[in-house]
């Protein structure tokens, strides 16, 4: 073995791996060439240098090992990601609370709207297109109108009449599959509809909503109280809905 093919295998002898005749062919050599001999001998200490600064920063390693033997050994239920899966428990039951409490208003908010749409239809229907011819308007027959739709409400017409305004007339549409009482009034230049029912048992089932731009350029305002619900329907900017509403809940 001559020089250059000693400096070839020099890192297998520092490290043990070589083996055989290369490595009595190696020996043989650094043994009868003394400039190999001093380099092999300032390659080994520079590498046994390397290797104990390496041990001594090898950090200690046994408390982690002996967590995860343990983490390894234990059984499933132990082994499970307690903290994430409370974690996500706990998630999950925000979110189911927030619905239950959620989905109910939303759910009422959607009826409420879809209930003023039809009323903003059936104003339409009736007042401009003059779709139903079944009104009731002279004072006896609105008087026996009442007496069926309303027997417990005494002048009902005059609590529900709005201030400067004047009775046209009436007469029972279906809002949604619900029977509700149409009044018609008129306000100014203007008329307005307003949709009465008694609350069954005495509940609300309506509470107080406003759409300012309900279709055919009409607005309308849901009011309730404890006896009745309804909606004021109107041309917009020119009926005030809301504020008739309001005094509807506070009258009724």
């Amino acid at each position: 073995m001559n020089c250059d093919q000693l400096n070839k295998f020099l890192p297998l002898y520092l490290s043990g791996e070589l083996r055989g005749q290369e490595l009595n062919d190696f020996e043989t050599h650094v043994e009868g060439c003394k400039s190999c001999g001093n380099a092999v001998a300032a390659d080994r200490e520079q590498d046994d240098a390397l290797r104990t600064a390496m041990l001594e920063e090898t950090p200690d390693v046994s408390a982690v090992l002996e967590r995860v033997h343990d983490r390894m050994t234990a059984p499933w239920w132990r082994r499970t990601p307690r903290p994430v899966f409370v974690r996500t428990g706990v998630l999950v039951a925000m979110i189911l609370i927030v619905a239950l409490i959620s989905l109910p208003r939303l759910y009422m908010h959607h009826v409420q709207r879809e209930m003023a749409l039809q009323a903003v239809d059936d104003h339409y229907s009736d007042l401009v297109l003059l779709r139903h011819p079944d009104w009731e308007s002279h004072p006896e027959d609105v008087a026996r109108f009442l007496a069926k739709e309303f027997p417990q409400e005494q002048d009902l017409l005059r609590s529900i009449t709005p201030r400067n305004s004047s009775f046209e007339k009436v007469r029972v549409c279906n809002l949604d599959g619900i029977a509700y009482a149409h009044f018609v009034f008129k306000t100014g230049r203007e008329q307005a509809s307003v949709f009465l029912r008694i609350n069954p048992e005495g509940k609300s089932t309506y509470e107080a909503a406003h759409l300012s731009n309900g279709g055919h350029g009409l607005e309308v305002s849901g009011f309730s109280s404890s006896a009745m619900s309804g909606m004021v329907v109107g041309k917009q900017g020119a009926v005030a809905t809301e504020k008739i509403a309001g005094q509807l809940a506070s009258t009724l």
